[in-house]
């Protein structure tokens, strides 16, 4: 029987007959080769099999010519050049390129021969040099090999970590190629450049290669090592000279190096905003898709104070980001423009992480075609986490990351409650995270990079539902999903009291990126022991069960939570989640400590207002006095908390809200205080307002002075709740200078006066039928 692998062998069975090996005998191993060549010619090869073993023979035979330097096989240099365009053709080589092992095979056997060593020479050669008669002969190939390096990396993902460690094996080369496009630069040219300058077909193409290769996020660190992020920025610096074909990759190499926090960090050592918005000013890329890569770029190097600063420009910039992200989504790769959905993704995760009016913008007033709305924008996104949902299983690195990209999008949206509803609403949404949830099988995830503004996708789903209040049995069970619709938002479940000691504790919440700081924390505070516990997540979250109910365990337990507080902690949606529950629903006294020289903002910031913080700004070598005065304040805090923690025990059943203490009395209802029903002055209405984080720009905005005008606009507000929000957004843009009013605010202050209202119609009501029973409502409000 015939060996199948043998029967599709076109050497064998096609169209070339063996070589005789008493012909081998009499034949030079020049003239071998020569004859090899020659076979390559005229192939007629019908199967697509056929034709990835053809061209894998090819390269073979290739790689034996290269192997010899041009000036002692001239013949054979010419010979397979001319064979180049003949091959790609009779092997269809776009077509079998997208074969995953045929696009690995191709990118390390072009590699490998850029890197002997008489090629890697004739890559030193000054222009002059390389257009001598014997140097010409490596032109042809070089820019083939170049090439096939391009077409084979768009189907190579680097998934596994072989393949990362090969190809920091070519360190070296690619110094070389940075170098060589270094030196082409018009910086060193030997006349004066104004514009149109050249570098060159051959650095244009290997431009394309480093372009192709920082694409992979993963081997950004590699590409740190080769001294990319400096050269680009000051490539970058020399665009407006170039020509638009010599200059087309160089912004897509600064903003691929930017997806990478390392990257950022490393191009913000160079003025990467100063030059990107240099490069910006230029005007010289007319495309829209090229003006939206550099926005991108400058996007992801900016802080969020710098983007603040830019709000018409960032406006645009969402517009365009909505628009690619929807027409992304139509196409079967998820591609528009030449981008893939992920990279708008990623960057609108770190925008809704660092300033929440993004998020509004995005949804409310974004200009899209076709017109966007709140649903609309938001059930794309829906649609996206659907359609990438069963990359959890797969071992495709880019779908993975476009899960974990818009997961974290979702999760976003799930932190404001008048977007919530949206997503409670939604049954396949909720269908998915069940299963998510029911699986919890994240083996088959790949190890890779995620930005510092990214969670993984089990704390993603996991914080969703917390923020939703849908806690395991409720989302995989038959319960009705509209009785939650009422419950505090923000909430992560609240599990069964561990009992008290009778030491207080102290639970220190922080993100891992500051782990060596925290650990400082930690040794000091355990010099303590005797005055109370430390809850950790170190110590305290070793089992299988799940995290966030450990880590609301703890702090329903402690009596204060030190919060380490920096850039990565407000970037971290976990440590938000875990900050706005012990803030907002446990009503938990915390000592925040600033580490170096953050200022906390956004909505870190609004609820830091009147904290006593502790600041270290040395955090290698902790400062003694703070120390002592940390120590100092955190026992001063046990003091004054220990007896309102007890009190404010939260039962398991039902995800009650804490029992909170209002002007020093226990309250037995909802989290918010309530107006008075009998009396009611300025001072009481200010309290609410604060009660429920309402903004001060909204406060001004009513300026109510009794209960009564309160409940006689409420009435107003439910007729009719856009009409009222239109009215006062054009006082409120009056007053402020323009500025649009953040709508998320609006519907908090609206959807709280609503609930108010509805609770004082209850209570009167109870009080009525039953003067002996409590008069106060004991829903859930909206924290």
């Amino acid at each position: 029987m015939t060996d199948k692998k043998e029967s599709m062998d076109p050497f064998r069975s096609e169209t070339i007959t063996e070589i005789k090996s008493s012909d081998d005998n009499q034949l030079s191993s020049y003239q071998q080769l020569m004859t090899r060549l020659e076979q390559f010619k005229n192939l007629s090869i019908s199967t697509t099999e056929s034709k990835k073993q053809v061209w894998l023979k090819f390269l073979s035979v290739w790689g034996e010519v290269l192997s010899i330097s041009a000036s002692d096989s001239p013949s054979c240099y010419a010979e397979c050049g001319s064979l180049l365009e003949i091959m790609i053709k009779s092997i269809d080589f776009y077509t079998i390129r997208k074969d995953d092992h045929i696009a690995r095979e191709t990118f390390f056997w072009c590699i490998n021969q850029l890197n002997q060593t008489h090629i890697k020479n004739y890559l030193l050669l000054t222009k002059d040099e390389q257009e001598s008669e014997e140097n010409k002969l490596y032109y042809k190939h070089v820019s083939y090999i170049l090439l096939f390096v391009v077409q084979a990396e768009s189907f190579f993902t680097f998934d596994s970590i072989q393949d990362q460690q090969h190809i920091e094996e070519y360190c070296e080369l690619l110094t070389l190629f940075i170098d060589r496009i270094d030196k082409r630069m018009p910086e060193h040219a030997s006349t004066v450049i104004e514009k149109d300058y050249k570098i060159g077909d051959i650095n244009e193409v290997i431009l394309t290669v480093i372009w192709s290769l920082s694409d992979r996020t993963v081997l950004i660190p590699m590409l740190l090592k080769c001294d990319l992020a400096k050269r680009a920025i000051g490539w970058l610096a020399q665009a407006s000279m170039l020509a638009e074909k010599s200059r087309r990759s160089l912004i897509s190499i600064i903003h691929n190096i930017a997806r990478h926090d390392d990257g950022a960090d490393e191009l913000n050592k160079y003025d990467a905003v100063i030059i990107i918005k240099r490069y910006q000013n230029s005007k010289i890329e007319t495309s829209d898709s090229r003006i939206l890569v550099i926005t991108m770029a400058l996007a992801l190097v900016s802080t969020p104070e710098q983007l603040k600063r830019d709000k018409k420009g960032m406006n645009s910039v969402f517009n365009q980001l909505l628009q690619l992200i929807m027409d992304a989504s139509k196409t079967d790769r998820y591609r528009s423009d030449g981008l893939h959905v992920s990279e708008p993704l990623c960057i609108l995760v770190k925008m809704f992480v660092v300033e929440e009016r993004s998020l509004d913008y995005i949804l409310y007033h974004a200009e899209t075609e076709p017109p966007s709305d709140i649903s609309s924008t938001i059930d794309l996104f829906v649609t996206i986490f659907i359609d990438f949902s069963h990359a959890l299983k797969s071992t495709d690195r880019l779908e993975q990351f476009t899960l974990i990209a818009v997961l974290n999008i979702l999760w976003s949206i799930s932190f404001q409650y008048n977007y919530q509803q949206e997503l409670i609403k939604n049954e396949k949404f909720l269908d998915k995270l069940r299963i998510f949830i029911e699986n919890n099988d994240l083996e088959n995830m790949i190890e890779q990079y995620k930005p510092r503004s990214m969670e993984g996708i089990h704390q993603a789903t996991q914080g969703i539902l917390h923020n939703l209040n849908l806690n395991d049995n409720e989302i995989t069970g038959n319960n009705n999903i509209s009785k939650h619709q009422n419950l505090s938002v923000n909430a992560l479940p609240v599990n069964t009291m561990k009992k008290l000691n009778s030491k207080p504790w102290i639970m220190i919440s922080y993100c891992h990126d500051n782990n060596e700081f925290c650990s400082e924390i930690y040794d000091l505070l355990s010099t303590c022991k005797d005055d109370f516990s430390i809850w950790i997540d170190r110590t305290h979250c070793q089992g299988a069960g799940d995290l966030w109910e450990s880590i609301a365990n703890g702090m329903e337990q402690s009596n204060v939570i030190l919060c380490l507080l920096s850039e990565q902690y407000f970037q971290s949606k976990s440590c938000r989640q875990e900050f706005i529950y012990a803030v907002d629903s446990l009503k938990r006294t915390i000592v925040p400590v600033l580490i170096g020289n953050f200022d906390p903002k956004g909505w870190l910031g609004i609820r830091m207002t009147g904290m006593k913080y502790i600041r270290f700004r040395d955090i290698d070598q902790l400062e003694k006095n703070k120390k002592t005065e940390l120590l100092n304040t955190i026992r001063l805090s046990v003091s004054s908390s220990k007896t309102t923690t007890q009190q404010n025990a939260v039962p398991s059943q039902h995800h009650s809200v804490p029992l909170v203490v209002n002007n020093g009395a226990t309250s037995n209802s909802s989290s918010q205080p309530l107006l008075d029903d009998d009396t009611s002055n300025g001072n009481d209405v200010n309290s609410w307002f604060l009660s429920h984080r309402i903004s001060p720009e909204i406060r001004k905005l009513f300026n109510f002075e009794t209960r009564e005008e309160m409940f006689d606009y409420a009435q107003l507000l439910i007729k009719d709740r856009e009409k009222q929000m239109n009215i006062y957004a054009k006082i409120y843009s009056q007053r402020n200078h323009g500025n649009e009013m953040p709508p998320h605010e609006f519907l908090r202050f609206a959807n709280a006066l609503e609930k108010q209202l509805n609770d004082n119609t209850l209570s009167t009501t109870s009080t009525v039928l039953d003067s002996s029973k409590s008069t106060r409502s004991t829903t859930c409000t909206i924290s």
